[in-house]
């Protein structure tokens, strides 16, 4: 039986399923970072019946965006859970049921390299999406910036309880001007914003298909690849992930949209924009450990900051305000994070 504070999911769905109230069932399955929850729904009378899943979102989380980005890449040819009825006033959507198996627990036994190679086709076929300036944001900036920020306020100044002076400010200012140049070097594409193995479901015929897409964005095109392949919750060795990058990288250069010599650049863009975004992680997971209750996130912290570790040894030789950065974060923030009871060496 449904709590008291499903009583208006259980009508709304009633009335969607053209049934009695009594006859709908609800059982909560795994929710993610947002606010959202998650029910499988079915009907106590038919016991084949298919489920469908009832997703609940409150305004914050870009319901209409949800709507709108779905059916984007529904046209685009790529998988997503078919949208059976949607209430955006109530926050209410009836989607198609994909199942249990993520892209992350279907890596456990299966052709790695061929589940890599669809996701990646898949993401090709998302990011060449060719859409007018009006119709999503752009990672311009401002936004890039904002994201960044979250990390001294979050990671640094909350999680860790660090002072900072002027000077370690303007430290983290230069080197976030060094990133944003770089991000605007790429061009722009469809960005998933969130592109990993926890955001791919793996479908009975070894489909992907893709969910959590409603923060989609226009912006750099190196932003999808690097949330797959310097995943937080699956690590790979960089020799590998580069063989996977490289299989991108010829997708987007056949399609038209880089030229045959932009590898280096590509490989540079790639490590750069990973970068930027295990910084902005570390403010996020922080966050949702501090203001969501949701400290498990925090246990990947370590593997985060090895990735921000790799790419700042990698590119310090040829960016100064990254090679400053990083003797910064070493000195001053990585024993202190040691010390955290949610810290442990990978």
């Amino acid at each position: 039986m449904p709590s008291q504070d499903l009583l208006a999911e259980r009508a709304w769905l009633a009335q969607s399923l053209r049934c009695d109230e009594t006859d709908v069932r609800f059982q909560l399955i795994a929710g993610d970072a947002s606010p959202r929850k998650f029910y499988r729904v079915s009907l106590q009378s038919d016991n084949n019946r298919q489920t469908d899943v009832l997703m609940v979102s409150p305004p914050t989380e870009n319901n209409e965006r949800f709507v709108l980005v779905r059916g984007l890449i529904d046209a685009a040819g790529a998988r997503v859970p078919k949208l059976r009825r949607a209430d955006l006033s109530l926050g209410f959507f009836l989607l198609e049921d994909l199942g249990d198996i993520t892209f992350w627990s279907a890596l456990q036994n299966a052709d790695v390299d061929a589940f890599y190679g669809s996701a990646l086709t898949a993401l090709e076929t998302i990011q060449a999406l060719h859409l007018p300036p009006s119709v999503l944001p752009t990672y311009d900036d401002v936004e890039l910036q904002r994201e960044l920020d979250v990390c001294p306020d979050w990671f640094f100044t909350r999680a860790l309880e660090l002072s900072l002076s002027d000077s370690d400010t303007a430290v983290f200012e230069q080197f976030s001007a060094c990133l944003l140049s770089v991000a605007a070097e790429q061009p722009f594409g469809f960005v998933h914003r969130d592109y990993h193995s926890r955001n791919l479901m793996v479908l009975k015929d070894q489909e992907i298909a893709i969910i959590d897409f409603q923060d989609a964005i226009m912006g750099p095109i190196t932003y999808d690849p690097v949330s797959l392949l310097k995943d937080v919750y699956i690590v790979w060795p960089r020799a590998r992930q580069l063989v996977w990058l490289a299989q991108y990288w010829k997708l987007i250069v056949e399609a038209g949209r880089l030229p045959d010599d932009s590898w280096d650049d590509f490989l540079r863009w790639y490590d750069l924009m990973g970068l930027q975004r295990h910084v902005k992680i570390l403010g996020v997971f922080s966050r949702l450990w501090l203001r969501d209750q949701k400290p498990a996130y925090m246990r990947d912290i370590p593997v985060v900051i090895g990735y921000i570790r790799e790419a700042c040894e990698l590119y310090r030789d040829d960016y100064p305000a990254i090679a400053k950065f990083w003797q910064w974060f070493e000195e001053a923030v990585l024993p202190t994070a040691r010390q955290a009871d949610w810290y442990v060496e990978p």
